[in-house]
């Protein structure tokens, strides 16, 4: 299935605001990212840093991604 993740702070600087992937059912975040790493190299440094959001929910790893689902991911920020 197609998924299409909205990116935000450095992640949108790089490479934009949204980007899409293909992944296989049934998905979870983590292979939602490790689909993403792939296709998107520059993802790579972030490793497992940005938190990642599903339906405006907090997602850990092990969730669920499903069709139509709003994926978005969100880098660590610094500042002060």
């Amino acid at each position: 299935m197609k998924v299409d993740v909205l990116l935000f702070a450095a992640l949108k600087d790089e490479l934009g605001p949204q980007v899409s992937v293909e992944v296989d059912e049934p998905a979870t975040v983590a292979s939602l990212r490790r689909a993403l790493e792939a296709a998107y190299p520059p993802l790579a440094r972030f490793g497992g840093r940005a938190k990642a959001a599903v339906n405006e929910t907090w997602a850990r790893e092990t969730d669920a991604v499903k069709r139509g689902d709003t994926v978005a991911l969100l880098p660590p920020v610094a500042g002060g």
